[in-house]
């Protein structure tokens, strides 16, 4: 049996592929789909910009309260 994929392996096959696997015709599912390549690429682009943040020398808190959260939240989400 197939191991269960998480959300990260994903997302990340997404990314590198964002064609479908299957074949969707459902415009609503169609939507849905898009919507979510939209999102993996828009966590790339954050995670990329705080990259560059923390590489120019910001802080962790200042990213967290950009972001909403928590210096420890932003830290814990972001570092590698």
């Amino acid at each position: 049996m197939d191991e269960m994929k998480t959300d990260e392996e994903l997302l990340a096959e997404i990314a590198a592929d964002p064609e479908p696997k299957m074949t969707i015709t459902d415009p609503a599912l169609i939507k849905v789909y898009q919507a979510l390549v939209e999102t993996v690429r828009a966590d790339k682009r954050l995670d990329e910009a705080v990259r560059d943040a923390r590489e120019q020398g910001q802080t962790w808190q200042a990213i967290g309260e950009i972001i909403g959260m928590t210096r420890q939240g932003a830290m814990k989400k972001f570092a590698a």
